[in-house]
């Protein structure tokens, strides 16, 4: 399972178009313009990164056969690509609503210079924290709110097995690690990428 957050996370990365482009050496973090706004809720529901965050684990949750109550046949298959945009829509529906209450900007801002341990302390803060309409920071409330409450409404329909305090804590915290994942992958794939084009 933890591997199927992975690649969702992966996916999700390519999906959202929020990661702010590179900017010079010499320019200043804070300088450096904010992503665009992120599209509308209906829009999120039924896009791109909805597609993304349900299919590839609803795949490899059925050859993985998890959980296993479900089976591997086409109804499976079916529940599972219901429990995951349903905890998609939830996720959204959660974090959406703190940030308007919080006033959290979660968008990550690339820091596209300096070493990488500067770099990867970065992608931590910036997940860990938001931006507030003054410029200032705040815990990122609404990050871990989607994690942690997403999964426990997803225990309603799920297997009762995983019906307990345990079971959320072990996958609401899996979900926040592949948001952390997924800004590493925004800090340092544009890195990756100019190495393959110098290459050719």
């Amino acid at each position: 399972m933890i591997g199927v957050l992975s690649l969702a996370g992966a996916a999700r990365c390519r999906a959202q178009d929020q990661a702010a482009e590179p900017k010079p050496a010499d320019t200043p973090v804070e300088a450096v313009p904010a992503p665009p706004p992120p599209p509308s809720l209906l829009k999120r529901l039924f896009s791109v990164q909805a597609l993304t965050a349900t299919v590839p684990g609803a795949i490899l949750q059925q050859v993985h056969d998890w959980p296993d109550e479900w089976g591997k046949k086409r109804l499976g298959f079916e529940k599972r690509i219901g429990s995951l945009y349903g905890q998609f829509v939830i996720g959204v529906l959660i974090e959406d609503g703190v940030k308007a209450i919080h006033h959290e900007d979660t968008r990550y801002r690339r820091l596209g210079q300096g070493n990488f341990f500067r770099r990867t302390g970065h992608v931590i803060t910036d997940t860990v924290t938001a931006r507030r309409p003054d410029g200032s920071r705040t815990v990122a409330l609404s990050m871990p709110a989607n994690a942690y409450g997403s999964w426990a409404i997803a225990t309603l329909w799920s297997p009762h097995e995983y019906r307990n305090a345990g079971s959320i804590l072990e996958w609401g915290t899996a979900g926040m690690g592949v948001s952390a994942g997924t800004n590493l992958v925004r800090e340092f794939w544009p890195d990756v990428k100019s190495i393959f084009h110098k290459k050719k």
